[in-house]
């Protein structure tokens, strides 16, 4: 069984080199792009019976959607078969005019459904998101940072690239607003939570630390000090989740939950798009499809400004 698995392979290779071979010289295609378009369709042409070069000549339309039915059943992700379909119909398009099949057969390959909506966020559940807070020693420069970030995150459902982007002068001590810079270089002002600015404050006066040279708000706490990044912050809740104990997620999935607490709590999805700077209200309906009675979140109160006692 093997050895006839082997022989297959050995018999799609030569196909498989010349596909690589074209979409590099016809089509422009990176190496890398080649190779990975290559290492995609291989599954096909070693599913058809030996010779390859036989069952070329006489494939059929059937055929095809006979493989694609098979990939299809292995419950891959929408996105993943899409990618397959996609570059199948490219391999398909070289057999054609290479010779090798008698038709183009490209356009039999159907179009892999991936609806925006086909998928529900998951929110973290509230007893979660007190263990991570439970985790921070908060006499500490990393507690007092952590605790920020986490605060951002289920407070007000920044993203990490926002969060790594925040300014020293972003923070609007006196006005309880917070602007932030994302995507597309767009500019928002969001009102500051009580609780958010505060934590804000502890970590600045007395986490931040002398040792930094530049305005960003957050920074490393090991050697070398330098400002923490996207990925940093994805680090971070990674880490703390891991010191809690419990399934390790990123900070894109409290966001969700500040997204769905929202709605739960009855804001409108309008609001709730402002809120996320959403550019497109399709991308915010997502949040219509969570079950609202198994929510149950950090819903932040927002006022209208602050007292102004973070003054500095």
């Amino acid at each position: 069984m093997a050895i006839h698995r082997d022989q297959r392979r050995a018999d799609a290779r030569g196909v498989l080199d010349e596909f690589e071979g074209w979409l590099l010289r016809e089509r422009s295609a990176q190496e890398r792009t080649a190779a990975a378009y290559t290492a995609r369709v291989a599954g096909f042409v070693e599913w058809l019976p030996a010779p390859v070069d036989q069952s070329l000549r006489k494939l059929a339309a059937a055929t095809v959607i006979e493989w694609v039915n098979l990939e299809a059943a292995r419950g891959l992700k929408a996105s993943t078969l899409g990618k397959q379909l996609v570059m199948l119909r490219s391999f398909l398009q070289y057999c054609h005019r290479s010779g090798r099949t008698g038709q183009d057969l490209s356009g039999v390959v159907p179009h892999a459904a991936a609806w925006r909506l086909s998928s529900i966020p998951d929110p973290v559940p509230a007893g979660t998101i007190e263990a991570l807070f439970d985790t921070l020693d908060l006499r500490s420069a990393k507690g007092l940072r952590d605790r920020a970030i986490l605060l951002l995150l289920t407070g007000l459902g920044l993203r990490a690239c926002e969060i790594a982007g925040l300014r020293l002068d972003d923070i609007g001590w006196r006005t309880g607003s917070l602007r932030i810079r994302g995507k597309g270089d767009r500019v928002d002002e969001l009102p500051l939570p009580d609780e958010v600015g505060q934590a804000l404050e502890d970590y600045v006066l007395h986490g931040r630390g002398g040792r930094v040279a530049g305005d960003e708000v957050f920074w490393t706490v090991i050697d070398p000090v330098q400002p923490l990044s996207s990925n940093g912050v994805c680090g971070t809740v990674r880490q703390i989740c891991i010191k809690a104990g419990v399934e390790k997620f990123g900070p894109h999935r409290l966001r969700h939950t500040f997204a769905t607490g929202m709605l739960a709590s009855g804001a409108t999805l309008q609001e709730v798009q402002g809120l996320l700077r959403h550019a497109h209200p399709r991308t915010t309906a997502i949040y219509t499809k969570v079950d609202k009675n198994r929510l149950t979140q950090l819903v932040p109160e927002w006022p209208a400004a602050a007292s102004g006692r973070w003054a500095r």
